[in-house]
């Protein structure tokens, strides 16, 4: 995090003896370091202005910076609590701090240690936006949506501070707000994959397939190799009844993420529905069950599925062409094409049950 150039004015303050003075000379030029990315520097300096006077809380401020962008987490800790025990009244020492806990998954902690930021400033942003993320995470869903319209209301500008809050509504239950907060997000930031993805979820949720798909189509370009991306659309197109661009997207689903034993099961419902209008085309009956057998390697413990892969093991006895139904020719085509298999790893160690999908929670403020 680029720190305020405010603390180099503590540069400009009088202090009394030498040796503070070259402590301070020390912080200064660890602090230019860090704004340059030159991590291994800003730490030799930070921790001389510390040797020399152990009392500069802004230098172990800087420390626990440096840590954590080094992703030493654990380490960065006690820096920054070492300054805050010196600077108690500094309410972004707590604010730096949280971030470690959040990102360190100790939500608890992190929430406490941004009340008290807020506390002492209760104008600042930042801590309001990750208040609310911590606050999701625990699942204290009021508790997430009073500190996100307060992110919001501090900084209508800040397109995180928008998607959270729709994240929350829709953990709510609430889909019309939550599409209004996603907009605003993205007017702010056109750029974000997963706020195209659950306001596409909404739209889905409110019956709107053409938006929904909008949005999905959205999402996909900005995360090409997102499967769950995929599966939204898929299940779009499917709900329109557009089943051979719903099986382009479940393919693709697949190909990125061949475990996948729930995106397997939809595709082979999908074979069996064009199996069950076309019974002349045993090849959609095989293709289901192909993909049944590969959801249960994964998953063995599936009883419908067990069930499924019984009842049609035989063929129907084809009477007369069903009718189309109303599938297109691109429909059809798809259909009957083989599936793509990607090559198996050479070990692809224990295969557990894919997680159900669900809309992400809200993202944390960078």
């Amino acid at each position: 995090m680029k720190q305020s150039g405010a603390w180099l004015v503590i540069l400009a303050v009088a202090v009394g003896g030498c040796q503070t003075e070259q402590a301070l000379r020390h912080y200064g030029t660890g602090y230019l370091a860090l704004e340059k990315g030159e991590l291994q520097k800003a730490m030799a300096e930070f921790e001389a202005a510390i040797k020399m006077d152990d009392r500069l809380a802004f230098a172990h401020a800087g420390m626990g910076d440096v840590l954590r962008q080094q992703g030493n987490l654990e380490k960065a800790v006690g820096p920054y609590k070492a300054a805050i025990a010196l600077m108690p009244m500094e309410f972004t020492y707590y604010y730096r701090l949280g971030r470690v806990f959040q990102a360190l998954q100790r939500d608890k902690e992190a929430a406490r240690t941004y009340e008290k930021s807020v506390d002492l400033n209760p104008a600042f942003a930042p801590a309001w936006i990750n208040l609310g993320v911590v606050y999701f995470r625990l699942g204290d869903l009021a508790g997430a949506r009073a500190r996100c319209e307060k992110a919001v209301e501090l900084a209508p500008e800040h397109g995180y501070a928008w998607s959270n809050l729709g994240a929350v509504y829709d953990a709510l239950g609430d889909s019309y707000r939550a599409v209004t907060a996603y907009q605003k997000s993205i007017e702010l930031d056109p750029s974000q994959g997963p706020v195209h993805l659950n306001l596409g979820t909404a739209y889905l949720r409110q019956g709107r397939l053409d938006k929904a798909i909008e949005e999905f189509k959205l999402a996909a370009g900005q995360e090409p190799n997102s499967p769950v991306v995929r599966k939204r659309l898929a299940y779009a197109y499917s709900k329109q009844k557009m089943y051979g661009a719903a099986i382009e997207q479940l393919q693709a689903a697949l190909a990125m993420d061949p475990k996948d034993w729930e995106g397997r099961n939809s595709l082979a419902a999908i074979y069996m529905i064009y199996y069950l209008r076309h019974p002349q085309i045993d090849r959609l009956r095989l293709q289901a069950l192909d993909e049944w057998h590969a959801s249960l390697e994964t998953n063995p413990d599936q009883p419908p599925v067990k069930e499924q892969v019984a009842q049609w093991s035989s063929p129907l006895v084809p009477a007369a062409p069903a009718s189309s139904g109303g599938e297109s020719q691109k429909d059809i085509e798809l259909l009957i094409r083989p599936t793509p298999r990607p090559p198996a790893p050479a070990d692809p160690g224990p295969a557990g049950a894919a997680p159900p999908v669900k809309a992400p929670p809200p993202e944390k403020s960078p």
